[in-house]
């Protein structure tokens, strides 16, 4: 029993070096067995605070080397249980590791050891270190949801923990994420390292300071352009809308992003891209859009006037919005020459008819705007006349 013996450096050395194949169950049965039981052990070890001071904290190289050699590993690929996905089959089915049931113990136990308060910053922060952070957020790419999520939640708890490390915890996920953007194209767990990021965003001080402002540039918008963003973007919206609430003129660069990575042969992340651009308008300053403005409705046009049925039905919620329709009548003289004559066109030849409806509406709403503009760019030109 670990609590009579305590930790023994030995039999500790002699459990991490054993490596099984978890592939097949019944393989070593009593040896995973025995491990699970050790493991199980060591757990129990911390619901009481005197084991955790005399018996962990003295021991705590031993631990955390166990810890390291059970979970810095090469990360499997995973196979679906069904085989390959026809088409038409979703697929985001959910993967398991059969390692797992042996891997969660581990986890669960550096959780607790981390949020224990015995385990002092002080005794903690000497192996927490640029290499060890490093070959953690490697795991992040690994395929096993659950293994992602206690990843996600230990280096919360780390960061939380450790404010001498914060700084060296940020540049790394910063580096994770310039891999990904500029290299990998990737990377499985960028979802859960928003989700930390989001509650890191949530305590940058006002005004953010120029590091923040310069992640926000080089990280957060240049994700969107990432192939895959799709997997993590609702996470990826939380973090762009925290940083626009602590600074709303970095909605102008924003909306640049957005429009400078505009997906292309892909109808669902060009929905997703104008839920977001709708609402990161909300927050720009009209009076700063002016050069955008061309750009911005040239794009919208382009979606309504698309094939794609979705996307046009988004684009189209645009003009439900008020703040949207007060940068529309701001800068007429810009987006009526664009808007007006695609609008007159469709709305009397397009195939679906509740967004026939729509863009009749749309018409209409114009005229009131400024009806003789609206004669001006539906009239035929003489060389049509």
């Amino acid at each position: 029993c670990v609590q009579e013996t305590g930790i023994n450096a030995e039999y500790m050395g002699q459990f991490v070096s054993i490596s099984y194949d978890f592939n097949y169950e019944q393989k070593e049965a009593k040896a995973k067995a025995e491990r699970l039981n050790y493991l199980q052990e060591l757990q129990e070890l911390l619901n009481d605070q005197n084991n955790v001071i005399n018996l962990v904290i003295p021991h705590l190289d031993l631990v955390i080397e166990m810890i390291e050699k059970n979970i810095f590993r090469p990360l499997p690929v995973l196979r679906k249980a069904n085989g390959p996905s026809e088409v038409g089959m979703e697929e985001d089915e959910v993967l398991t590791d059969p390692a797992w049931p042996h891997l969660q113990p581990v986890y669960e136990f550096f959780l607790q050891l981390i949020v224990n308060e015995a385990c002092d910053v002080k005794s903690l922060k000497v192996f927490i270190t640029h290499n060890f952070i490093q070959m953690f957020l490697e795991l992040f790419d690994a395929e096993e949801p659950r293994e992602r999520e206690y990843l996600k939640n230990i280096l919360h708890r780390l960061y939380a923990k450790l404010v001498p490390r914060r700084k060296m915890i940020r540049k790394a996920i910063t580096d994770s994420f310039y891999t990904l953007i500029h290299e990998n194209f990737k990377f499985n767990g960028a979802a859960e390292l928003l989700d930390i990021l989001a509650s890191i965003i949530s305590g940058f001080a006002v005004p953010l300071r120029e590091e923040h402002v310069y992640f926000f540039k080089t990280v957060i918008i240049p994700s969107h352009k990432v192939q895959t963003c799709h997997l993590y973007h609702e996470q990826l919206l939380r973090c762009s809308m925290l940083f626009l609430s602590k600074d709303p003129q970095l909605a102008i660069h924003l909306v640049d992003g957005l429009l400078r990575y505009w997906p292309f042969a892909n109808s669902a992340k060009e929905v997703m891209f104008l839920s977001e651009l709708l609402e990161v308008l909300e927050v720009c300053d009209i009076t700063k859009l002016e050069p955008l403005i061309p750009k911005l409705f040239k794009r919208l046009v382009k979606c309504i006037a698309g094939p794609h049925l979705q996307v046009a039905d988004r684009a189209m919620c645009f003009f439900e919005n008020d703040y949207f329709l007060s940068i529309l009548k701001t800068y007429k003289n810009f987006t009526f020459p664009l808007l007006v004559p695609v609008i007159a066109k469709i709305a009397d030849t397009h195939w679906h008819k509740i967004l026939q409806e729509s863009l009749n509406a749309l018409k209409t709403i114009l005229k009131e705007i400024d009806y003789n503009a609206c004669l001006l760019y539906t009239s035929p030109s003489p060389r049509d006349s």
